[in-house]
């Protein structure tokens, strides 16, 4: 054998070798089911038929709750004395199904926690009562008489939340609506309205392969992208598409320019890290990807990178107000700015290593407990119960990537 076909062999010897180290470091993630498509497929099916949707054992809790709620619903019209709906922490079903509610017959308690209880609602209430509804908002909740609704043309502001439009428009068929105007015209987190206005298109079907209400959470895949790229170790994930309608696939775009590789293999995303000797300073109009925000900002401390984050203003009205919380506890370790309207976070050298032996809090925010398990063991943080919200399988998970 001449030298040629010699190193020939050992290049081909080599790519063997280099394969089957990436094949034995590489894991599969199943990432939960997208809730935002889950919770629409359910509200659309229930309007259209009457009927709840079965759901899988392992959703979440928001595509639980949403389900439940529906079913009371419909078990529960024109029952006598008032019904009480909870939604608990969910934010989607309070908004999505109080449509519903108003136009069916009964009387209704729309209830949840006194955090949800605080959030956004009364701009799509004055909607409502503008086509007929009767809600009074208390205290402890929203009391309505339910009663058909009728109106063929609105205008709701969803600067506050883009969920008010999906609401009316997934509500369209109940209240004879033809015509939504929404304003501002630069509407914030509008890429969940352009989801809505699909799957109601396709009658609910979850996305353009025609699955329904099984695809991949993006907000989900975020996690391991940030896994990735502080580990260096490649990950598959299962179940998701670089062609989703969700508008969080800008993800990969961003992890491309950290270093992080995205290829689609049938129906999985495989991301495969390159070590890079610094980063680039990066500025993210998080707009219309709101729930990136509080592991982006994490990442940015524990990489270090400098991540300025730009129109962060709704965050304030999450399950908890997440850039105080997390400007708050990251100020130990990076150099946080905020303003009304912006979040900056540029991690310090040894912000990793000094991180990694805090103790962190959640606000019972499943966001920022999913953040914070980028930097310590779980039983560094006050609540990881709240996972159960929108990623019920991370720590099982998660314990699994660091036994590999």
């Amino acid at each position: 054998m001449d030298l040629r076909n010699v190193i020939l062999f050992l290049s081909e010897a080599a790519k063997i070798v280099k394969n089957a180290i990436f094949a034995a470091m590489n894991f599969h993630i199943e990432l939960p089911e997208c809730k935002s498509i889950a919770i629409r497929a359910l509200v659309i099916h229930y309007v259209a038929t009457g009927e709840v949707l079965p759901i899988g054992e392992d959703s979440c809790s928001d595509v639980r709750v949403t389900a439940e709620a529906l079913a009371v619903v419909r078990d529960h019209a024109d029952a006598d004395g008032e019904c009480v709906v909870n939604v608990h922490d969910c934010g989607a079903a309070y908004r999505f199904l109080l449509p519903v509610v108003a136009a069916t017959p009964g009387l209704w308690l729309l209830t949840g926690t006194p955090r949800l209880l605080q959030r956004p609602i009364e701009e799509l209430v004055a909607v409502l009562q503008g086509a007929g509804a009767d809600i009074a908002q208390r205290p402890d909740g929203l009391h309505i008489r339910g009663r058909r609704l009728h109106i063929e043309t609105a205008t709701i502001d969803c600067g506050r939340t883009s969920q008010y439009a999906s609401a009316l428009l997934m509500s369209a068929p109940l209240l004879g609506l033809k015509q939504l105007h929404i304003t501002p015209d630069n509407v914030r987190s509008a890429g969940y309205i352009e989801l809505t206005r699909r799957m109601m298109e396709t009658r609910g079907i979850a996305s353009p392969q025609g699955q329904r209400a099984t695809e991949g959470d993006w907000d989900a895949a975020l996690f391991w992208y940030a896994y990735a790229l502080l580990h260096q170790q490649p990950v598959t994930l299962d179940n998701l598409s670089l062609q989703s309608w969700q508008s969080d696939t800008v993800i990969a775009e961003w992890f491309e320019t950290m270093g992080v590789g995205s290829r689609q293999a049938g129906e999985q995303i495989i991301l495969t890290p390159t070590p890079s000797a610094s980063l680039p300073v990066l500025t993210l109009d998080v707009a219309d990807h709101p729930d990136t925000v509080p592991v982006m900002a994490v990442l940015a401390a524990l990489l270090p990178a400098d991540i300025t984050f730009l129109r962060t203003r709704n965050l304030a009205y999450k399950e908890s107000d997440r850039i105080s919380h997390l400007a708050e506890q990251l100020r130990a370790f990076a150099d946080v700015e905020v303003d009304e309207d912006s979040f900056r976070v540029a991690g310090r050298p040894d912000s990793r290593e000094r991180m990694s032996g805090c103790c962190f809090r959640t606000w019972h925010d499943h966001r920022l407990a999913m953040a914070f398990l980028l930097a310590v063991e779980p039983e560094n943080l006050d609540d990881t119960d709240c996972l159960v919200k929108s990623y019920p399988k991370l720590l099982e998970q998660l314990l699994r990537a660091e036994n590999i």
